[in-house]
């Protein structure tokens, strides 16, 4: 009978002991995976940004040609924030404290009129996208100022050409975000 109980509780033994290393072997390969799973998602994020950028700059030019038109677009932000900046006449997106080093860090990317930067921001970098727009009078709410939409919503942005412009001047295009 004893022998019968050191063999059940060697077993018991052996049982945890398999268990913690199974265990152990799940979390080393988690800790290395997740980081790789976390920048293919960013990197996602950051791809499915740039179509919807280059299509929100193609709206932004088709209101542009005519005074008086209005368009609104949908823009989905997931993670990050996008920035309508009237002072500089650009709209930016920016991915925040994020692994995955897009670009050669400092450097700016040109891909269509879209400018793709990577900054380093301790360990971590963030990525900003930009549309510069030099020949356009950009203005949110008809004002100078800059307006910051965050992540985790669904934006209704309406672009107006307002029609007051100076023959030869920019083109006065005015965001509103419904």
């Amino acid at each position: 009978m004893r022998k019968y109980k050191k063999i059940k509780s060697q077993i018991w033994i052996e049982t945890a002991i398999y268990t913690l290393i199974g265990l152990t072997i799940i979390a080393i390969v988690l800790s290395i995976a997740a980081p790789q799973i976390q920048k293919m998602k960013e990197r996602a994020i950051l791809k499915q940004t740039i179509t919807v950028l280059n299509e929100l700059d193609n709206e932004i030019k088709k209101v542009g040609q005519t005074a008086g038109t209005i368009k609104i677009v949908q823009f989905k932000i997931t993670k990050g924030k996008l920035e309508i900046n009237s002072k500089d006449n650009k709209i930016s997106y920016t991915l925040e404290n994020t692994n995955l080093e897009f670009s050669e860090e400092g450097e700016t990317i040109k891909e269509g009129d879209l400018n793709l930067k990577t900054e380093k921001y301790g360990r971590r970098f963030n990525v900003i996208l930009e549309l510069i727009y030099d020949n356009l009078d950009i203005t949110y709410n008809s004002n100078n100022e800059i307006k910051t939409l965050h992540g985790s919503a669904l934006y209704n942005i309406q672009m107006e050409n307002v029609g007051d412009n100076v023959i030869g001047g920019p083109i006065h295009i005015n965001f509103k975000v419904g």
